[in-house]
C-alpha cells in the first residue's frame, strides 16, 4: 500500500498567515474604535452640537424601510416606518422630524393638529388661507402660528413642500416645489416616502395634506391611515403644520423619544406670560391649555366641558337674541362670566380680552373676517382659526351662523362645524383670559404635570427654568 504523503507548512507560511490575521484584527479594531468614539466619545460639556449631526449618527444602514435612510441620490436622510426616536419639542409643541436635507435643514411635521378654518384651495395653495394663518406676511390678520413660534426668524428657513398636482394615486411624483414660505402642510409624496399608513406618519388623527388634484381639491389623510380627496371647497379642514429648522440650529437636549424630545430652544419660566403656546396649566384640577397670549394676558382654554355634577355634563342654550357673543341675561356668556367664573380658584388671576364675533359668507370663508366684530369679557369659547379648537365635540364656538341672526356654528358630535338655531343646547367648552403675571409655582407645563399658578406671596418659589 503506497503511503501518502504529509503536507508540511513551512514556518515562513505560518508567520505570513498569522501578520495577515493581525492586520485584520487591527484594522476592524481601529474601524470599531473610530465609530465608538464618534457616537460616544467624551465630549467637553460647553461643546456645542447640531440637531443634524446628532441625527445623521443615527442613519439606517442594513434596513433601507425603517429608521433615518439616506437617498444618496438626492442627498436627503428621510425617517420611514414606525419609528420612535424623531420627536422634536419646539415653542411648546410636539413635531415628528421628517427628513434632513442636504444642506443639513431639518423637515418636521407638527403631531396634532393645531386648528380648523376653511382652506379656500380654489386658487392653489400659495393664496389660501391655509397659507395666510401659517405664516407672517404683510395681509392683516396673517401669521397666527408663525407668531406663536420663538425664535423663528433665525431657528427656522423656508420649507420645501412637493406641489404636483396629483389626479392617480398610484404615480406620485415630487418634481414641482412650493418654497415660498416658512411654514406649510404635509405632502403627498412625503407621506408615501415615509411608508404612508405604515408609518409614524398614520397616528390615528385624520388631517389635511397641502397636495392639490387639477381641480385644486386637496388630499387628507384617514384615522386609520388610508388617503381620501376633500371634494367640497366650504367644509373646515384640520390643519397640521409642517416646518424646517435651520442647519445651524443646536441641540440642547433629548434623544428623540417621546419621553425626552430633541429640544432647540429653550428659556426661563417663572411666570404665565413666559410660557408656550400648548404648555398646560391646571384650575380646578381640569388641564387648560394656552393659545394666545400678548404682554399683559394669557389666553387659554379647557380641554374638557363643563361639568354639570361628577356624572353629567351641562348642556344649555346659546341664549340672546341673536348668536352675537354678549353676557346679557339669560345668555351661555352670563353663565360663563357669573357662575363659571366664581368657581374657578384662578378667579381673581381673571382679566377682560376680545372675543371676536364677526361674520363670514359663503363667498369668502375667511378666518380673518371673525376680528371684523368683538365684545370684551373674561369668559367666552372658540372660534374657527383658533389654537386647538378640536378634539372637544357638541360644543358651541362663537362663529355665527351665515344662515340667519339666530344660527350659531358649533363642533357636532362627530367634530364637524355645523349651524344650529340659538335655542339649542349644547356642552360647554370655556376659554378664559388671565392676567400674565400669575406666578408658575409648580409643574413643567405637560399634560401630566400642568403648571400650577398663583400669585407670589413670598412663601412659594416659582418655577426659573423649562424642564
Amino acid at each position: 500500500m503506497a503511503k501518502r504523503k504529509v503536507l508540511k507548512i513551512t514556518p515562513v507560511l505560518i508567520t505570513l498567515n498569522v501578520m495577515i490575521l493581525v492586520l485584520i484584527i487591527g484594522f476592524y479594531t481601529a474601524r470599531l474604535i473610530k465609530y465608538y468614539l464618534k457616537e460616544n466619545g467624551h465630549k467637553d460639556e460647553n461643546e456645542s452640537v447640531l440637531l443634524a449631526d446628532e441625527l445623521i449618527k443615527n442613519q439606517s444602514y442594513l434596513d433601507d424601510t425603517k429608521g433615518l435612510v439616506l437617498d444618496e441620490k438626492t442627498g436627503i436622510y428621510r425617517y420611514k416606518g414606525d419609528v420612535n426616536n424623531n420627536y422634536l419639542l419646539y415653542s411648546g409643541m410636539i413635531y415628528r422630524i421628517l427628513t434632513i436635507d442636504k444642506d443639513h435643514n431639518i423637515k418636521a411635521v407638527s403631531e396634532e393638529n393645531v386648528t380648523l378654518i376653511y382652506p379656500n384651495f380654489t386658487s392653489g395653495y400659495e393664496k389660501s388661507y391655509v397659507n395666510k394663518w401659517l405664516n407672517k406676511s404683510d395681509t392683516k390678520y396673517s401669521g397666527i402660528y408663525e407668531n406663536a413660534l420663538i425664535e423663528s426668524d433665525h431657528l427656522l428657513v423656508n420649507t420645501s413642500m412637493c406641489s404636483d398636482k396629483i389626479d392617480d394615486l398610484s404615480k406620485i411624483t415630487c418634481e414641482e416645489t412650493f418654497e415660498n414660505s416658512k411654514i406649510t402642510l404635509l405632502s403627498l409624496y412625503d407621506y408615501k416616502e415615509a411608508g404612508a399608513k405604515n408609518s409614524y406618519l398614520n397616528n390615528g388623527t385624520e388631517y389635511n395634506l397641502g397636495t392639490l388634484n387639477s381641480k385644486n381639491k386637496n388630499y387628507f389623510i384617514t384615522s386609520d391611515g388610508e388617503i381620501g380627496l376633500n371634494k367640497k371647497d366650504s367644509i373646515v379642514i384640520s390643519i397640521k403644520p409642517v416646518i424646517t429648522i435651520s442647519s445651524g440650529s443646536e441641540l440642547i437636549k433629548g434623544n428623540g423619544k417621546i419621553d425626552s424630545p430633541y429640544m432647540i430652544e429653550s428659556h426661563e419660566i417663572n411666570k404665565l406670560g413666559d410660557t408656550y403656546i400648548g404648555n398646560y396649566i391646571s384650575i380646578n384640577d381640569v388641564n387648560y391649555r394656552v393659545i394666545a397670549k400678548d404682554d399683559k394676558n394669557v389666553k387659554v382654554v379647557s380641554t374638557s366641558v363643563i361639568m354639570k355634577d361628577e356624572k353629567s355634563k351641562l348642556s344649555m342654550a346659546f341664549g340672546g337674541k341673536t348668536s352675537a357673543y354678549s353676557t346679557s341675561k339669560g345668555t351661555v356668556g352670563e353663565y360663563l362670566n357669573g357662575t363659571y367664573l366664581k368657581s374657578l380658584s384662578v378667579k381673581d388671576l381673571a382679566v377682560k380680552g376680545n372675543w371676536y364675533t364677526g361674520t363670514m359668507s359663503l363667498t369668502k370663508l375667511d378666518y380673518a373676517n371673525v376680528y371684523a366684530a368683538k365684545t370684551s369679557a373674561k369668559v367666552g369659547m372658540l372660534t374657527v382659526g383658533d389654537f386647538f379648537i378640536e378634539g372637544v365635540n357638541n360644543v358651541f364656538t362663537l362663529l355665527r351662523g351665515i344662515e340667519a341672526e339666530n344660527i350659531i356654528d358649533v363642533l357636532n358630535k362627530d367634530g364637524n362645524l355645523y349651524g344650529d338655531v340659538i335655542s339649542s343646547k349644547y356642552n360647554v367648552r370655556p376659554a378664559l383670559y388671565l392676567n400674565a403675571e400669575a406666578v408658575i409655582l409648580s409643574g413643567d407645563g405637560s399634560e401630566d404635570s400642568p403648571y400650577e399658578i398663583g400669585v407670589n406671596d413670598g412663601k412659594e418659589e416659582s418655577k426659573t427654568e423649562e424642564e
